[in-house]
């Protein structure tokens, strides 16, 4: 055989190869961050502070700490652009419906500083990510929180007060709380944060899971139930 046709079939092998490396990667992995974020674009919209943020109807929205307060939108390139309904009424930021089907491969995340004191939440779903603040107070009617702090960042809410209800769900992984007021109607909170005063009421077959803190007081009815880990 020649040495060119060697070379040749050398050279096809080896492109193959690199072929079939990508293809099983790709199949594990998934596409790379790079690939992925390249498909998407990110508007910023300007906001002046405001102390109570009031969302109704709403998904994939997520609330950050930062020096600034502004909405970052993102959405996919080849897609229309999502309308986010916000409106700004003296210290009250408002949106709502972004809800909609077009709107599942599109996300709004909030940037606040410390002026923000009040979250209500109707119909809506918020993560909450990096957030230190002395007292912070919600409330929540057939609406979710997920508290999903940094483990990284040493997150910490002096007090938090909650009030949930209509299916309501609280989540929140380790963090710091020094003191936890809650009050459950036919919701639950499941809370793996470090807390040293837990004290709340639950009616009409609400839940929670918490961690011991150095302090408890919870009230319940026949219906709702009380699991505190020991850990």
């Amino acid at each position: 055989m020649k040495t060119s046709k060697i070379i040749f079939l050398i050279l096809i092998g080896t492109i193959a190869g690199i072929i079939l490396v990508a293809l099983i990667d790709l199949r594990l992995n998934g596409r790379k961050d790079g690939d992925i974020s390249a498909d998407f674009r990110v508007k910023k919209l300007p906001l002046k502070l405001f102390k109570v943020l009031y969302i109704t109807n709403s998904m994939n929205v997520t609330l950050v700490k930062n020096d600034s307060s502004f909405i970052e939108v993102t959405s996919l390139k080849d897609s229309l652009a999502p309308k986010v309904n916000s409106t700004t009424n003296q210290d009250t930021l408002r949106i709502s419906d972004f809800e909609k089907v077009t709107h599942q491969n599109a996300s709004i995340r909030i940037y606040t500083g410390d002026s923000l004191c009040n979250i209500h939440l109707i119909n809506t779903n918020l993560n909450i990510e990096h957030f230190t603040i002395k007292k912070l107070a919600m409330n929540l009617d057939q609406s979710s929180v997920w508290f999903n702090q940094d483990e990284g960042v040493k997150s910490r809410i002096n007090i938090l007060n909650i009030s949930a209800k209509n299916h309501s769900e609280v989540n929140a992984n380790r963090f710091t709380v020094d003191s936890m007021g809650i009050s459950l109607q036919h919701s639950e909170a499941n809370l793996e944060f470090t807390s040293k005063k837990l004290t709340g009421v639950l009616s009409d077959s609400s839940r929670i899971q918490a961690r011991q803190p150095e302090e408890i007081w919870l009230k319940k009815d026949a219906t709702s139930k009380v699991n505190i880990n020991d850990y």
